[in-house]
């Protein structure tokens, strides 16, 4: 444990994002000044520090690598099937899916040849995995600062990396997903095109975007309690307004005309849609299902992630000194 000065600040070493005992930081790190202070901070240095989070983030990059791998193992250690669950649960969920909606249902996309039956369960899948890799970062994050609260009283390092290493476990899931789902598409689909090239784009947004939310909502979290239980059952909600089980169109759908204009105000709206642009374009029908221009989609997506990573960073950093004391 870190010894704290006369002001009650610990000293500003590096410390690890969880339980176990991480390396002690690089000596340029180390000489930084103390991340969390008893003193209120100017505009300036809420500024200062927003602008070099990058920096921040690269400078401990490898207590970031060992946090995200200590959680991932964390989570499949001790199970009959260890790292293959990863592997295992998305093909579980693709077959499901599959079955379901293209067997079980019969469910159609209009004016789409019979060779493409699997497309609606390829369709909800696609959708379900965007969603779950954002909605899961985000609510883990949001409990991480009252969780870790014994680091926060004991330890002094940047608490903003916490809801960044929940947004990216979730987000590592998510690419075993996105694994399966591209080596069982010679089986059921058709091999996706050129939109592949647009995965590390909607990856980088996904995170900032779900990072940003989960700094607020971890923020808030600490002064009311009952912050994540909302949360949760608004996240529902956003769930069934975002097309993941249903589909945007008036031809599938005929009386949806009206609601599109407010629905398509949601950013998981374009998010999902850009998922499914780049995971199924090589079936424009189906893809496309959705907003009429892609880089407006990607363009209103990535003005919500840097909106919400201004705003949950800096509110962050404004109340970053009393954690200490609420957790």
């Amino acid at each position: 444990m870190t010894p704290r000065d006369a002001s009650g600040t610990a000293e500003p070493t590096a410390a690890p994002l969880g339980a176990a005992a991480a390396p002690r930081a690089p000596a340029a790190s180390r000489r930084e000044p103390a991340w969390v202070t008893s003193e209120p901070q100017g505009p300036g240095e809420y500024l200062r520090r927003l602008a070099g989070f990058p920096l921040t983030a690269w400078r401990h990059r490898d207590l970031i690598g060992s946090s995200v791998r200590r959680e991932l193992e964390a989570r499949f250690s001790g199970t009959l099937l260890g790292w293959a669950w990863p592997l295992l649960y998305p093909v579980f969920m693709f077959t499901v899916y599959y079955f379901v909606f293209t067997k079980l249902l019969a469910m159609r996309f209009p004016e789409l040849p019979e060779q493409y039956e699997a497309a609606m369960g390829v369709y909800m899948f696609v959708g379900i995995l965007s969603w779950t890799g954002f909605a899961e970062g985000m609510l883990r994050a949001g409990g991480v600062i009252v969780d870790n609260g014994n680091l926060i009283k004991k330890l002094s390092f940047p608490t903003e990396l916490l809801p960044l290493n929940c947004v990216l476990v979730s987000t590592v899931t998510m690419l075993f997903g996105i694994a399966v789902f591209l080596l069982a598409t010679p089986l059921v689909w058709v091999v996706p095109g050129w939109g592949l090239g647009l995965v590390p784009l909607l990856l980088l947004i996904q995170v900032l975007f779900a990072y940003g939310l989960g700094l607020l909502l971890a923020t808030l979290q600490v002064f009311l309690r009952d912050t994540m239980q909302l949360v949760s059952l608004l996240t529902t909600v956003w769930m069934f307004i975002t097309p993941i089980f249903w589909v945007p169109s008036v031809k599938v759908l005929p009386d949806i005309g009206p609601f599109l204009p407010y629905l398509e105000i949601n950013p998981l709206y374009h998010l999902v849609y850009a998922w499914r642009y780049a995971l199924m374009s090589a079936q424009p029908e189906i893809a496309f299902q959705g907003p009429d221009h892609l880089w407006g989609s990607i363009g209103y997506v990535a003005a919500w992630a840097v909106g919400s990573f201004t705003v949950g960073h800096l509110f962050f950093q404004r109340s970053q000194r009393r954690f200490a004391d609420e957790v």
